[in-house]
């Protein structure tokens, strides 16, 4: 126990040393500066499922980076989806995966120009209940997890381009 002690002591300045820096750090961290430029667009999906998935999405994004108006625009158009995984013996779903994958572009504002592009994919496996209230529920509380999952994901997609592009 006190090795590790010892090697995270001394792992601490090694990583400063490199230029380290976390990607959620506060004030330090460069791209925390760089997500108050961003202002979220959604564009709507095929159907409600879509358009709910999209305010999660941005629901998750506003909660994590805030409500902004700045000179990038990230433009999300957003698609769900729920394939049966599980198959009981009398041909019923017994589980279920809820896929909600995210295209998104970030723009420049004045310009419209792309600054980036890309997808990111987000699955949450669920157990389909007897009773069809259950199944609504955990359908529902999927998606949530789903949309949280994709929008963490896409923080992380920003911040590399930030990081590659101050």
């Amino acid at each position: 126990m006190m090795k590790k002690i010892i090697i995270a002591a001394l792992a601490v300045p090694l990583l400063t040393a490199c230029g380290f820096t976390p990607m959620h750090g506060g004030a330090i961290s460069g791209n925390t500066t760089k997500f108050e430029d961003v202002s979220i667009q959604i564009n709507d999906g095929r159907d409600a499922g879509d358009k709910e998935a999209g305010f999660l999405v941005m629901q998750r994004l506003r909660d994590r980076i805030g409500e902004n108006t700045g000179k990038h625009v990230l433009e999300l158009t957003p698609k769900i989806r729920r394939q049966r995984l599980g198959i009981s013996a009398d041909d019923v779903a017994s589980r279920y995966d809820s896929i909600l994958e995210i295209s998104y572009k970030l723009l420049d504002a004045k310009s419209g120009e792309i600054l980036d592009k890309g997808r990111v994919k987000g699955t949450s496996t669920f157990g389909a209940p007897i009773d069809p209230y259950g199944i609504v529920a955990a359908d529902n509380n999927a998606k949530q997890q789903t949309a949280k999952e994709v929008a963490d994901r896409l923080l992380v997609k920003l911040a590399g381009y930030y990081a590659e592009n101050p």
